[in-house]
């Protein structure tokens, strides 16, 4: 087994042996238990036809695919556009879930933002639960055609089967959201990569600073003025 003579087409000798001993024991036992079975007609075709799969098999497993370096930037909705970004986090050590979203312009001025600490609970319900509070805040603010963002593809494919949903935790909770679109209007949800979603990202990350509660922003917080630049300037990040 441990020989590097080599067979055939380069093969390694001892990958001949270790399948040709596999077939052997498999036909001997087919013999005894299984009088009808049929022997192939070339057993050393059949055999060698296997091991020239095994090599490919052996040779291609653990390659990983060509990784392609790309850079986001966050992008402005078109002029007659609002855009909602939303995100939800979750700290490990204490299970405490918070949320955190931005409202902007065209410009990419800031119309409105939110940060929420929850309480303990699981990631899923903090990103439904900043998609809620973001629809809720463009509802009470009277916008009608919103684009919304978030890096939650769960939550968004959640949205897009609202119809289909019966017995998840968090059905009643998807409802509202869908309930609020429609109160809108023109609305539109989509998933993107959490490096265009930096402002609110950063959001519910700082939710940690507050209480259980929510916070409103109808200007720009000191803490994220950085994040805005960059997203004013079409900052990519890979």
């Amino acid at each position: 087994m441990l020989s590097k003579v080599k067979g055939p087409d380069g093969i390694g000798w001892n990958v001949i042996f270790a399948i040709t001993c596999w077939y052997i024991w498999n036909w001997r036992n087919k013999e005894i238990f299984n009088v009808e079975v049929d022997m192939p007609f070339n057993p050393r075709k059949t055999i060698f036809t296997a091991v020239v799969e095994w090599v490919k098999a052996a040779n291609g497993f653990g390659e990983k695919p060509d990784r392609i370096h790309v850079f986001l930037a966050w992008e402005h909705p078109t002029i007659d556009q609002l855009k909602l970004n939303v995100d939800g986090s979750r700290r490990a050590a204490t299970n405490i879930i918070g949320v955190g979203g931005v409202i902007r312009d065209s410009l990419g001025d800031w119309i409105a933002g939110f940060a929420v600490n929850l309480g303990q609970g699981h990631i899923l319900e903090a990103e439904v639960w900043g998609l809620y509070f973001g629809l809720k805040l463009a509802v009470e603010k009277g916008i009608t055609n919103l684009a919304i963002e978030m890096d939650a593809a769960i939550v968004v494919s959640l949205v897009q089967q609202i119809n289909s949903l019966q017995c998840h935790p968090l059905v009643a909770l998807v409802h509202s959201c869908c309930d609020l679109m429609r109160q809108i209007g023109n609305c539109h949800l989509v998933h993107i990569y959490r490096e265009k979603n930096c402002v609110a990202d950063y959001s519910a990350n700082w939710s940690y600073n507050l209480d259980t509660g929510i916070c409103f922003f109808d200007k720009a917080p000191i803490w994220v003025s950085s994040l805005l630049v960059d997203d004013l300037l079409g900052l990519a990040r890979p």
